[in-house]
Parts: C-alpha cells; sequence; structure tokens
C-alpha cells in the first residue's frame, strides 16, 4: 500500500512540473483587441475597415492534403480579403503569414468536432485550415471560427463536405523496441 501512494505522489508531481501558466499561442503571439487594427495598419498596409479579428492557429497546406505547416497567428477579415500574420518580437511588428482574396476560393468547408471547429479555405494551389482562439490563447473559440465561416460564406464561396480534420506533422519520437527475454537467459 505504501508503494502506491508513493507511485501516485511521483505521478502527480511528474504531471504538475510540467503545467504551463501561460498557453504557448499567447506567449508567441502578440494580439492586443483595441489596438489590433492600428497596429496592422501600420505594419502591413491594412487600409481597409476589419470586420473581424482574433487569435488563431493556421495549418497551411496543399489541396487534398490532411497535413500542413502549423503556425499561431492573428487573422484580420475585410470585405475582401483574409489577412493572417504572425509577430516578430525582434521587430515589434506583425509578419504576413497568408493573405487570400475571397474570390480566389474554389470551395470552403466547416470541420467541426465537439467544441473543435476548423475552417477550411481551398484555392488552385493552397489549402489554409485556421481555428479562432480565445483572446487569451490557449483553447478554440468555436463560434468566432464558425462566424468567420458565415461572414467568407455569404461572398458566394462554394461550401463542400469536409474530409476532417487537417493536423501538423507528427513530431519526431524516439522509437522504443522492447526487448523481451525469457527467463531461462536471466
Amino acid at each position: 500500500m505504501r508503494f502506491f501512494f508513493l507511485g501516485l505522489s511521483l505521478g502527480s508531481a511528474l504531471i504538475l512540473s510540467g503545467c504551463n501558466t501561460t498557453p504557448y499561442d499567447r506567449s508567441t503571439i502578440y494580439y492586443e483587441r483595441e489596438q489590433f487594427a492600428a497596429q496592422l495598419a501600420k505594419d502591413l498596409g491594412v487600409a481597409d475597415t476589419i470586420l473581424q479579428h482574433g487569435r488563431c492557429s493556421l495549418i497551411v497546406s496543399t489541396p487534398d492534403s490532411n497535413t500542413g505547416t502549423y503556425y499561431f497567428c492573428t487573422y484580420a477579415l475585410t470585405a475582401n480579403r483574409l489577412y493572417v500574420q504572425g509577430w516578430d518580437a525582434k521587430t515589434l511588428k506583425y509578419v504576413e503569414l497568408v493573405q487570400l482574396d475571397v474570390t480566389n476560393l474554389k470551395k470552403m468547408s466547416l470541420y467541426t468536432f465537439l467544441r473543435t471547429k476548423q475552417l477550411q479555405l481551398t484555392e488552385e494551389r493552397r489549402q489554409i485550415a485556421l481555428s479562432a482562439s480565445i483572446d487569451d490563447g490557449g483553447y478554440i473559440d468555436a463560434e468566432a471560427t464558425e462566424r468567420l465561416f458565415d461572414a467568407i460564406k455569404a461572398k458566394g464561396v462554394p461550401v463542400a463536405k469536409s474530409e476532417g480534420l487537417i493536423t501538423p506533422p507528427a513530431a519526431p519520437v524516439p522509437m522504443i523496441v522492447p526487448i523481451v527475454m525469457p527467463k531461462s537467459y536471466r
């Protein structure tokens, strides 16, 4: 019984030691809701009225792919364009990751699984998957993702059925090969 409680306490300590108080996306992407439009106009020259904006996660891939490059980001939707940008902490400026004209979209879809929503936009040679996050980062904002989907759909973009979640590539992990030795060799 003593070993059970020892193992339980060591396991709890190990799990809690990995806890982080700041979500990784919040620590890497600067976003201040009140100042965002002015900052974006200054950094990227976006002069159009911004209809929606927020923090997000982005995956960029090729059409009909379910894997792509992953970024933490902010997004801004204007009347005809979607701007997605990262943050350069060295220069204190937003840097463009993706800019797409809504009229160039071939199709769009919304992948939904429980509280996860992913907006999937397909151009001729590029596909992006975007999920809006809450302002504090760390969690998907399903309602904001759906509002973005509805706003782009209202511009006449064809809606298709989602083929599934688009994900970043799996991280490389060391391969563990168990070696089983019969008792007779010990």
